[in-house]
């Protein structure tokens, strides 16, 4: 069997680039290691954003070889995840909906939570469409990450802790990022 050294220098790089980020937000951070990760002004942020952009890239590629649909969907889907990540715009819509009338009322409900619950419901019609497009062997990578990212959502809509709410969330994209660089191969 010969080696595909594409798909092995984009596991390097994912690697590579998830460890390098992480261990120079952990020397900088030393003292407070929540804000290596978690947070909107983290390194993790800024690593969310650039591996929702490399899935984006990766569904470009796999669409391109592979036929238009779903895979041009899957990259609308990571490019407006993308931009959540770098403009938060779930976080503006959550404070506009804690300042409404409305949500003054329903104070501790899960009606605060209703821009995380819809990324999660579309996040998981996304998933369900990747299982049925991707090969028999991304799916072990695909299911990790659905894991992954729903424990970042519950962790997050019960307020549980920023920090494993993210790390979560970085595993998951990674799973995500391996997965579709095995989806390029035509």
């Amino acid at each position: 069997m010969k080696p595909d050294f594409r798909k092995s220098g984009v596991h390097l790089f994912a690697g590579f680039f998830f460890a390098v980020v992480l261990t120079v937000a952990f020397v900088k951070n030393s003292w407070y290691p929540i804000r290596a990760i978690g947070g909107e002004e983290s390194a993790g942020t800024w690593l969310s954003g650039a591996m929702l952009v490399i899935a984006m890239t990766l569904s470009l590629v796999a669409g391109k070889r592979r036929g238009l649909f779903p895979w041009f969907l899957f990259a609308a889907f990571f490019a407006l995840a993308a931009a959540d990540e770098r403009f938060m715009f779930h976080e503006q819509l959550k404070q506009r909906l804690i300042f409404t009338s409305a949500g003054h009322y329903m104070q501790g409900s899960l009606f605060y939570e209703l821009p995380i619950i819809t990324g999660a419901v579309v996040g998981l019609a996304v998933t369900v469409l990747l299982w049925r497009t991707v090969r028999k062997r991304g799916r072990i990578l695909l299911t990790g990450a659905a894991a992954a990212g729903g424990g970042s959502v519950v962790i997050d809509v019960f307020s549980r802790g920023v920090f494993w709410e993210d790390c979560l969330k970085l595993v998951a994209e990674l799973l995500v990022v391996l997965m579709l660089a095995g989806e390029t191969d035509g």
